[in-house]
């Protein structure tokens, strides 16, 4: 860890609370008000996102070898998948346990910030090749925020109603764009590039949209109290110790553990509070996790990479 990778990573937190501060100002100044938000949220994560989703997953598998190249998108699934087990047990110590809190821990246990701010982290420490394994490991991360950040939410359940909750428009375009790479179906090229134009504005405007939010949460964001310390802990301490253990039994390939490894020292995701929101979560706890978090991860990800020089 050098003082140069410090500097981006923090420039990198910087750039994501510019953003939150364009929808704090948005609010201010009544350019929108929570229905706005709630809308707008809906129509990014409904039909912006799949655009993202589709031409991400689509140009990363493009023209690689799937046989050679498993492993990084399984991982970046299972990392979600191990999360959501090591949150289940967490949740039990929060004071308030309603349903509300509770999707709200659960959601933020298992869903981080697996692209922007690692990216920065993972260019800057090892260059193309690692930021190139990252887009591997983005296309299991994908699907794991659009099919287990989702079922989180609905308690762990197998119910018709919660299968109908997962059958969403960004699951339906992973699944179109593996299929399509997989059976080797001819895409236009503009196609790609139409989707990737239309999808490049969902992860700002989600942003500016979380800034929205928050706002709206006033002073509640700013609550010390015991669950907004333990929300902290788990995502930033105990979560990845845990991950970071099982990691090491499995004597991954270097390049793939070295991503692995910072993919579970991220803060919550961006887009936590507008999902959160729109399946019935406590949205004040999830963007004070998602600030708490975002704004303490220098600290925790530079000490964990430091503890993973010495053993």
């Amino acid at each position: 860890m050098n003082g140069e990778m410090i500097t981006k990573v923090l420039l990198a937190i910087g750039q994501t609370f510019v953003f939150f501060a364009v929808g704090t100002a948005a609010v201010k100044s009544k350019y929108l008000d929570s229905r706005d938000v709630s809308r707008i949220g809906n129509f990014t994560m409904d039909i912006i996102f799949p655009f993202c989703c589709f031409a991400s997953v689509f140009k990363g598998m493009q023209g690689a070898d799937l046989m050679a190249v498993w492993l990084p998108p399984v991982l970046g699934f299972s990392i979600m998948a191990f999360n959501a087990l090591i949150g289940w047990p967490l949740q039990y110590f929060l004071k308030n346990r309603s349903e509300s809190r509770l999707k709200a821990f659960r959601q933020m246990a298992t869903i981080n910030n697996y692209l922007f701010l690692p990216l920065i982290i993972v260019e800057s420490i090892y260059g193309s090749a690692g930021s190139g394994c990252l887009m591997l490991f983005s296309v299991g991360s994908t699907i794991g925020f659009w099919s287990i950040g989702i079922w989180v939410m609905s308690k762990f359940e197998l119910s018709r109603e919660t299968f109908t909750k997962l059958i969403t428009t960004n699951l339906v375009a992973v699944v179109l764009a593996i299929l399509l790479v997989i059976l080797k179906v001819p895409v236009p090229r503009a196609v790609v590039d139409i989707a990737d134009g239309i999808g490049i504005i969902g992860t700002p405007m989600m942003l500016v949209l979380t800034g929205a939010s928050l706002m709206l949460s006033g002073t509640k964001l700013f609550r010390g109290n015991w669950d907004a310390a333990w929300g902290v802990i788990c995502r930033l301490v105990i979560i990845p110790a845990v991950t970071v253990a099982a990691l090491k039994l499995l004597h991954l390939p270097q390049m793939i553990y070295n991503v692995a490894l910072i993919l579970a020292l991220m803060p919550t995701s961006c887009a936590s509070v507008i999902i959160v929101g729109k399946y019935g979560g406590d949205v004040d706890y999830s963007g004070q996790q998602l600030l708490l978090s975002t704004f303490l991860s220098p600290l925790t990800i530079t000490g964990f990479l430091y503890l993973s020089t010495l053993f």
